[in-house]
């Protein structure tokens, strides 16, 4: 009888009392110990005499992949070569270092199912921070005491992002795993609880001072016109520093006074509208005027601002102005608290963000509110400028 995913989750994890083996098709089953863990293997004979090979344990290994695997290794060998051979392939020499197995989940992983985003932090980080420890060392002769010395040096740089290094770390060493690339690793038994601390959920809320600091001391850099307008624009929407640092001329409607964010350059995935309100419809007009399609270019005027000089950027502004930590990101829950301070309905500053609306609303209710986000982005604009001519006289 073939395995399906229902029978395996109703065994995985369990007291388990049926039969130990249990099979598929094509040579793929299942043995399932006493407590319920599940290891998918192959079964064949080879020169006369049975063969079975380990595939990988569930769920780690799901049943889809299992049976993929098993069709590979079934052509294999109708075609008279020895299912082992595959696996011996796959790592293609005798040492693998971490640096292999990395270059290995980058390549078969990272740069094939991942967003540009989500690729770029893999390559500031694990790829660029991991790929040369232990360099020429077999990654399965290294031991857990190395891997702590090795993190614990990491901790000193930087608590926060050692747990971050070890977490990613494990999931490319677990992808090289359930892929056969390699049989087991000794980092795999370490917790990222044992490593490093939580990074801290953001909190800050800046004043209406700290925001007129910010706006006078990006009108006085020396930045470029573009990087300028990008991150006041993006303090005075709330909106996410992509949303704006990849925006194009045709995204905004100056006779509508709309601007709409297509679902591209949006996390949700969702079309976003939101008003082109009084005080920052001059900075959308200069940034029309001054550059092309490309409303914030960085070196080149065909390509928007990067992430990486957008972030040197707020770092330099930040080194000047003394008034603690903070980065670009706080903007936006700095807009939603003083918006709420001001008495202005959940459901507003929601739809100033780009949040879905929570229950049945995210379903049936597709409203922008646009004149009530207006009115709360003029207001929000009116405190920051009131400080400013404060400080600046």
């Amino acid at each position: 009888m073939a395995l399906s995913d229902t029978k395996l989750r109703s065994i995985h994890g369990k007291p388990y009392s049926g039969a130990p083996e249990v099979a598929d098709t094509d040579g793929l089953g299942v043995r399932i110990s006493p407590k319920g863990v599940v290891t998918f293997q192959y079964r064949y004979r080879w020169a006369g005499k049975p063969q079975r090979l380990g595939l990988g344990r569930y769920p780690a290994l799901s049943l889809k992949d299992a049976r993929a695997l098993t069709s590979e290794l079934r052509l294999l060998y109708d075609g008279g070569t020895d299912p082992r051979t595959y696996f011996e392939r796959e790592k293609g020499q005798s040492v693998v270092t971490v640096k292999d197995c990395i270059s290995y989940w980058q390549e078969t992983y990272v740069d094939v199912a991942l967003r540009p985003k989500t690729k770029a932090l893999y390559e500031s980080t694990v790829i660029k921070h991991m790929k040369d420890a232990f360099p020429n060392q077999n990654i399965n002769d290294i031991t857990v005491r190395q891997w702590m010395e090795r993190f614990t040096a990491e901790e000193k740089i930087n608590p926060r992002r050692a747990r971050q290094l070890l977490t990613q770390l494990r999931s490319a060493i677990n992808w090289c795993i359930r892929r056969q690339y390699i049989d087991t690793c000794s980092v795999m038994r370490i917790s990222p609880k044992d490593v490093g601390c939580k990074p801290e959920v953001g909190d800050r809320v800046l004043t209406y001072n700290e925001l007129a600091m910010l706006w006078l001391a990006i009108e006085r850099s020396r930045a470029a016109t573009s990087n300028k307008l990008l991150h006041q624009m993006v303090m005075l929407w709330g909106a996410r520093l992509s949303e704006v640092r990849l925006a194009e001329r045709s995204e905004f409607d100056l006779h509508e006074l709309v601007w709409t964010v297509p679902k591209e350059h949006n996390k949700t995935k969702t079309v976003l509208r939101r008003p082109i309100f009084e005080q920052i419809k001059p900075l959308v007009e200069k940034a029309m005027l001054t550059y092309g399609d490309t409303m914030f270019p960085g070196q080149s005027m065909d390509t928007p601002i990067t992430i990486a000089a957008a972030n040197r950027y707020m770092a330099r502004i930040k080194a000047t102005l003394g008034i603690g930590e903070w980065r670009t990101h706080d903007f936006r829950r700095t807009l939603v608290t003083r918006l709420s301070e001001e008495g202005v309905p959940p459901h507003v500053t929601e739809k100033m963000l780009g949040h879905e609306l929570g229950g049945v609303m995210s379903v049936y209710n597709k409203h922008d509110w646009l004149s009530e986000q207006k009115a709360a982005y003029e207001l929000y604009a009116d405190k920051i400028f009131w400080h400013v001519k404060k400080i600046s006289g």
